[in-house]
């Protein structure tokens, strides 16, 4: 008895011991996790380490085939244009931090509207900063700029079996698919009557800081009616390069207002 008295003592300060030894690893485990966790979204949220970046780019509408090309000066102008034969221009969209301007040569019109002006503008919480990340492969809030507010307004799934991590925006709804190391993969968002998803593949080194997506698939679906476009980059370049933020529209071109120009597109 006196021997059961001696041991048992000892043998609970062990239990016990092992026991706030494996609550403490893994809680500190947990916690570790959680730090990398925000860490990560940290890295997606901030804005890419290069100013400028211009690439060439295939396009896919629908199945018909179109050379362009991209060019992003961060914070102040993404341009895309499209050409027939790779020689002479047809199109081109300009984002600008307060307006967007489309250039139709094909029927000698542009148009000019502000943000407000787009169709499902409200929905998707569009502005050049949700363009710009969309196509700089950025994670995003809409209408928040801080990165310590946005990551708060971002709520982090289960992670998936093949280690995807997603991440939902909890007021618009924008869902951020990732590897759960590196890289975002997808943006989605849905709501009545529409449908909206891009993916990013193919993620190349274009500079000793920054990998970049060369392919990009897009899938947006309207009123019923389904739009896609795939994109393919090529000679990408992260260089500062001599190019006016926004194009001088021709004399030639007529302005309309944006209805007329859709109406044009046949859409």
């Amino acid at each position: 008895m006196r021997l059961l008295r001696n041991i048992l003592p000892v043998v609970l300060a062990a239990l016990l011991l092992g026991s706030c030894r494996s609550t403490s690893s893994l809680r500190k485990q947990k916690e570790k996790e959680e730090q990398e966790n925000v860490m990560f979204l940290r890295s997606l949220l901030e804005p890419p380490p290069v100013q400028e970046l211009t690439a060439s780019v295939s396009f896919d509408v629908s199945g018909n085939r179109v050379n362009g090309q991209l060019r992003m000066r961060r914070d102040r102008s993404i341009q895309i244009s499209a050409s027939m034969l790779g020689l002479v221009e047809v199109a081109r969209i300009e984002f600008l931090p307060d307006m967007v301007v489309v250039t139709d040569r094909i029927h000698n019109v542009y148009t000019v509207c502000h943000y407000a002006e787009i169709p499902y503008r409200n929905e998707f919480g569009l502005s050049f900063e949700v363009v710009q990340a969309l196509l700089w492969n950025r994670m995003f809030v809409p209408e928040s700029a801080d990165i310590t507010d946005a990551s708060t307004r971002l709520t982090m799934g289960t992670p998936e079996p093949d280690g995807s991590v997603y991440f939902r925006d909890i007021e618009y709804g924008y869902r951020f698919t990732t590897d759960g190391k590196k890289y975002l993969k997808a943006v989605s968002k849905s709501g009545s009557g529409y449908s909206f998803r891009i993916d990013y593949s193919d993620f190349t080194d274009v500079s000793g800081s920054l990998k970049f997506p060369l392919g990009l698939g897009m899938e947006i679906s309207l009123s019923g009616l389904v739009y896609r476009i795939s994109a393919k980059l090529s000679s990408v370049s992260v260089e500062n390069r001599n190019w006016a933020d926004r194009t001088a529209v021709s004399r030639r071109l007529r302005q309309v207002p944006l209805d007329e120009f859709l109406e044009n597109l046949d859409l």
